[in-house]
């Protein structure tokens, strides 16, 4: 995301100072502060976890009048840090529960540059360091793993593909979807791609919570980390969303998804659909209506309202009495749900020569396509702008904007009609057109298929000359276009795909009695579903 403001994804994942490509800090366990107040009831201690990985910080609260019933291991979000989660280890070990809290890599107390990793595959082998401590630590106890946030995914994704054999998953405004334009994933994969240490990545504390002063208490923690991050991060979590829609039915853990229906990071809309794909059949989905993202800390009582209701599902687990909860209404719509929506957009230079000998026409162009629509079939409305300036027997410049069109999108594929109007010529703006295209698109294998087919006709022309035939008996102009976009386009949250890459085609041109045949390459950033 881009610090602040342009690409919501990123703070919508919650994803979060020198200049694009430098080195982030790696100040280590940067903060000593006090231990918890020791209590007769509560053993605390604090530990480095090392091995292949940076070192992590992991704290723990455990009962002391009995053996704990089971074990909770939090895994906080990005900018955060396991410290604040005392209050509810606090209570969860009054109920008998051991809880453990690391800080992730480049969080809070824990070594590594600030909120960066090179893949999720390393948050997933960090948390199976602290895993090994917990399990050694407590034999034969049941263990729960809570995650939030970012840390929701990467919990996800470990009883997904590392540890099938957990007691159960705790998701709180997990970011396994987010209230974003797709397009957004194929742009930060690309920057990513060109530059990883780029800093587009945001933490967004003003929508972090409904309590209006956590903005400033998150700021004023020297444990939060508030610039941006590199785009390797957000990129990393892209991978883990995409990884765990790939399969969800693998995941066979019991689960408990808990999310706000005005969460504006992470969309509820994926904790919904988690639930219902999952593969288990011990699974749970809360909605709070009103509560944002910060979940556990809401104000008002309904953080510990949050909390009591953990503690219940948990205890149903531990040999406590079962549960029921209210049932959210499915067919309501949330954020996240990857409506139909389409965004395209694409740069290329062309170079065409006439087939029957002349001059080289050269031009550079810009393609903007914009969809609306509705889910299910994904039939709805089409249009966007065409910008081209070049070079043949002198400069040219030709716009058309297709105000009208229908386009049918489904996985990724699209079949669509166009029209509008347009202004162009060789010398500035002096023809009026009516241009008409059809568009196909079609992700195959790792390619992208684009083909277009178009007929313009002249309305006002002072250049035109007036005994020229129209090349199709029915048009002035005829073109087409035939390429392959290089990249896979990958499916995220929902239907939701995105993709972006190189592209080369052939062109054709045929107006009056010339025709030009050529190439153009270029790129394309495109999502949609």
């Amino acid at each position: 995301m881009l610090h602040r403001r342009a690409l919501t994804l990123v703070p919508t994942l919650a994803l979060a100072a020198t200049a694009c490509g430098g080195r982030l800090p790696d100040p280590g366990r940067r903060l000593r502060g006090p231990a918890p107040a020791a209590t007769a009831a509560i053993a605390w201690h604090e530990q480095a976890v090392a091995g292949d990985g940076p070192a992590l910080y992991l704290q723990a609260w455990r009962p002391t009048a009995a053996p704990p019933r089971g074990v909770l291991v939090i895994h906080h979000g990005l900018a955060d840090h396991g410290a604040r989660y005392g209050d509810l280890a606090r209570r969860l070990v009054d109920a008998g529960y051991a809880v453990w809290a690391l800080d992730m890599r480049g969080h809070g107390r824990s070594a590594g540059p600030r909120v960066s990793s090179p893949s999720i595959d390393a948050y997933l082998d960090d948390l199976d360091r602290v895993m090994a401590v917990v399990r050694a630590a407590e034999p034969g106890r049941p263990v729960f793993l809570l995650g939030h946030s970012l840390g929701g995914l990467i919990a996800t994704l470990y009883g997904l593909e590392r540890d099938a054999t957990l007691a159960g998953l705790v998701l709180s405004a997990p970011a396994l979807a987010f209230p974003a334009p797709p397009l957004e994933a194929a742009l930060i994969r690309t920057i990513a791609g060109v530059s990883p240490d780029a800093r587009i990545l945001a933490t967004p504390h003003g929508n972090f919570s409904s309590d209006p002063t956590m903005a400033a208490q998150l700021d004023a923690d020297p444990l939060v980390y508030a610039p941006p991050g590199p785009a390797r991060t957000a990129r990393a979590a892209l991978d883990g969303v995409a990884r765990v829609w790939a399969r969800p039915h693998a995941l066979t853990v019991p689960l408990l998804a808990l999310h706000g229906t005005a969460d504006r990071l992470t969309g509820p809309a994926g904790s919904r659909d988690l639930v219902r794909r999952a593969g288990g059949d011990d699974r749970t989905l809360r909605l709070y209506p009103g509560l944002a993202h910060d979940l556990l800390h809401e104000p008002g009582g309904a953080g510990a309202t949050v909390a009591g209701e953990v503690r219940a599902w948990l205890d149903a687990r531990t040999g406590g009495p079962a549960v029921a909860f209210a049932s959210p209404d499915p067919s309501a719509p949330l954020a996240g749900d990857g409506r139909a929506h389409a965004l395209a957009i694409e740069l290329d230079a062309r170079g065409a020569a006439p087939t029957e000998g002349g001059a080289i026409a050269a031009s550079g162009g810009l393609r903007v396509r914009a969809g609306l629509g509705r889910s299910g079939p994904g039939l709805g409305y089409l249009g966007g702008l065409d910008l081209r300036a070049g070079y043949e027997d002198g400069g040219t410049v030709d716009l058309d904007l297709h105000a009208l069109g229908l386009a049918l999108r489904r996985g990724g594929a699209l079949v669509a009609v166009t029209g509008g109007v347009g202004l162009g010529g060789p010398r500035g703006l002096t023809t009026v057109d009516l241009p008409v295209e059809v568009t196909v698109e079609a992700p195959v294998g790792g390619v992208r298929v684009l083909a277009r087919a178009g007929l313009t006709w002249h309305l006002t022309d002072v250049d035109a000359d007036a005994d020229a035939e129209p090349v199709t008996g029915l048009a002035d102009q005829a073109q087409a276009f035939l390429g392959l976009r290089l990249g896979r386009d990958r499916r995220y949250w929902g239907a939701v795909r995105a993709g972006a890459g190189p592209f080369v085609g052939l062109t054709y041109q045929a107006s009056g009695e010339a025709t030009w045949l050529g190439l153009a390459i270029g790129a394309q950033l495109w999502g949609g579903r």
